[in-house]
């Protein structure tokens, strides 16, 4: 029989997330086709990074990443593929608390994206655990899916990102923050390559 150590077991809980990978090809007079990426400046931890979040209950991998990039970005932009082009898999800790929702004030909502204390309450600040004050063991996946933009303005981010923008390819391997963005940008400009859109 195996004594008790007196240390409470964790939970731990699995999320999963999408985003997107969006070139966009523009004609520059000098240049015969120049192809430029999309990025976000994180609001919250002010870092560059590749649109996305959590998919939600009922949504696949794609609908929720092309949510993503016209919620945070201000884009719409088309599938290439409905195959993820990448994948990152990572751990942290969390704890999370069941706060009293609010309707948070959206800059540039999106009028046909339904927005209500529920839902909001649901994204981010779901209960994961009963009892609360415990860290929450999550096993993270990302699926990244490659996009060609189709219209509006990186300038109307909403408020997740303090700022977006298009960069080349080498300047956006320099702003992303993260080792698996980098690796998604990658994918991203092989997969074109393939397809001889880059």
């Amino acid at each position: 029989m195996r004594e008790n150590s007196g240390k409470a077991k964790s939970s731990f809980k699995r999320e999963f997330s999408a985003g997107g990978v969006v070139y966009r090809k523009l004609q520059v007079k000098s240049e015969k086709l120049k192809v430029v990426w999309l990025l976000g400046k994180h609001s919250g931890y002010h870092k560059w990074v590749l649109p996305k979040g959590l998919i939600e209950e009922g949504e696949r991998g794609f609908e929720a990443a092309l949510r993503e990039v016209k919620e945070e970005m201000g884009v719409r932009a088309s599938l290439v593929s409905e195959k993820p082009i990448y994948r990152v898999h990572y751990v942290y800790w969390a704890e999370f608390k069941q706060v009293k929702s609010s309707k948070i004030k959206v800059k540039n909502e999106i009028s046909d994206y339904r927005q209500s204390d529920e839902i909001v309450s649901r994204r981010r600040v779901a209960k994961y655990q009963e009892g609360g004050g415990k860290k929450t063991k999550v096993f993270k996946v990302v699926s990244f899916y490659l996009m060609e933009y189709e219209s509006g303005d990186p300038k109307d981010h909403d408020w997740e990102m303090e700022d977006a923008g298009w960069f080349s390819f080498d300047q956006a391997m320099k702003q992303l923050a993260f080792d698996g963005e980098r690796e998604a940008l990658r994918q991203a400009r092989v997969n074109c390559s393939r397809k001889r859109a880059v």
